[in-house]
């Protein structure tokens, strides 16, 4: 449904109806008294032209009345040429045609309008009785123009007081709004943009909203609500907030009881001297090493997913993960085009954990290379070195959460991570030649950025 055509369409007021009724009255009392001045005058070309008006506007405001109001028309216009014109048979001849000029015209307007009319009630149709909101606002002015049934039940106004309104009554925050303004008038045709909007009983009611600048006055707006989705996001966040403050107090806990649980048994093995004791300390502490590991780990994995994902430039956060590992004697080459990835802001630490896996477990890894590959299914990373590689049986295995060596479970939370946007890694390197990483970023996930600079 066009916009500017829904409103366009809409169905003529009783006010306006009665405006264009007082209208037709005048314009046919004019035309007659025209038409016996002229006739009087012995004037017989000009005077047949207004009745054109009052046609027009019978044919259009009363389509179903029209053929029967342009034929009395027509004889109106019949009787006073015959009544005070010359007895002339080419006068006659020229009313009479006259006569039939304007009955046509009226069946041709009254047949559009009526086309016209079933188009605008089948459009007003969609637009006031619409399950998503709607409403139209003034341009220049920010005045509220018309809205649906839906909308109003949304802001809770009745539509006769919302147009009383204007654009900053119903969205008061005023950067938001001029943000709002700004996107229209930039790019003319906005989608999706979360408003807030200001109920009648002073609540703020959340909505997506899309609007199109029809390069008209009006700017049409379409509303679907979501306050309850952004509460219950709301109340979603608040709670993981509370668990993680309880995951973080509750690890702090466990690390320092840990912590003096492993000074304990360093200081049993100082003391101890038999053999058995000895086997048994060390098998303790290990259990003590696996538990403060495994703690460790929930620290990295309660923070996935947390945060929601976004657009990031590839080569600046492969960028970002260099940064911060040491890298000397390692000769790193990034080849990146200038793309954006959806994905979790986690992401860094997936290239982090890759990178430091190449150069802790690579054994004589000497150089590393990240690049792309285009397929038309979507994107590839490569990250690829030139180490001891990965044996085959442990190919899959690596990526487990059992599976860890010194890195603890960085292999297993980088899968994790990628796949909360659906993307995937995999390992195709051939042993001894080499670890080789593939991310495979599907279409739709992945899109053009600003140019790169050189690393």
């Amino acid at each position: 449904m066009s916009p500017q055509v829904s409103l366009s369409m809409q169905p003529i007021s009783p006010k306006k109806l009665m405006v264009i009724d007082i209208c037709i009255i005048i314009s046919t009392i004019c035309a007659i008294f025209i038409t016996w001045w002229s006739l009087s005058l012995g004037i017989y070309d000009v005077f047949p032209f207004f009745y054109i008006i009052p046609l027009v506007l019978i044919a259009f405001a009363h389509p179903k009345l029209s053929i029967y109001g342009t034929v009395l028309l027509g004889w109106v216009y019949l009787v006073l040429v015959f009544m005070f014109g010359l007895p002339d048979a080419r006068v006659y001849t020229i009313a009479t045609i006259w006569f039939y000029i304007f009955v046509s015209l009226g069946v041709l307007i009254s047949t559009y309008s009526k086309a016209y009319r079933r188009e605008g009630e089948k459009n007003c149709g969609l637009y006031y009785n619409s399950q998503a909101g709607a409403f139209s606002y003034d341009k220049i002015s920010l005045k509220i123009n018309n809205a649906n049934q839906k909308f109003c039940a949304i802001v809770g106004y009745n539509c006769e007081d919302l147009k009383k309104k204007a654009l900053r009554d119903i969205i008061p925050d005023t950067d938001a709004r001029e943000k709002f303004l700004a996107q229209i008038y930039n790019q003319h045709r906005i989608r999706d943009i979360e408003v807030g909007l200001l109920a009648a009983d002073g609540s703020l009611r959340w909505a997506l909203v899309s609007a199109v600048d029809c390069e008209t006055r009006v700017i049409i707006c379409t509303v679907v609500d979501i306050t309850e989705q952004k509460q219950a996001q709301e109340a979603l966040f608040q709670a993981n907030k509370k668990l993680n403050l309880l995951n973080n107090v509750t690890r702090h806990d466990i690390l320092n009881q840990l912590t003096v649980l492993i000074g304990y048994l360093e200081l049993s093995r100082d003391d101890a001297t038999d053999p058995q004791l000895l086997t048994y300390i060390s098998k303790e502490e290990q259990a003590a090493e696996a538990i403060k590991k495994q703690i460790l780990f929930t620290r990295d994995y309660q923070n996935i997913g947390v945060h929601s994902p976004g657009w990031y430039n590839i080569w600046e956060i492969v960028s970002l993960a260099l940064a911060a590992i040491d890298v000397t004697g390692v000769r790193v080459t990034v080849d990146l085009p200038p793309v954006e990835i959806y994905a979790d802001p986690l992401l860094e630490k997936v290239f982090y954990n890759l990178i430091e896996n190449s150069i802790r477990h690579g054994e004589h890894v000497t150089e590393i290379a990240i690049r792309s590959v285009e397929t038309p299914e979507g994107l590839i990373l490569v990250l690829e070195d030139n180490g001891a590689g990965i044996p085959v049986t442990e190919k899959e295995k690596i990526f487990r959460r059992e599976y860890f060596k010194n890195t603890g479970f960085g292999l297993f939370l980088g899968r994790e991570i990628l796949a909360i946007t659906n993307l995937t890694i995999q390992e195709n390197g051939v042993p001894g030649s080499g670890a080789r990483f593939e991310i495979f970023v599907p279409n739709g996930a992945f899109r053009s950025g600003r140019e790169n600079g050189a690393l």
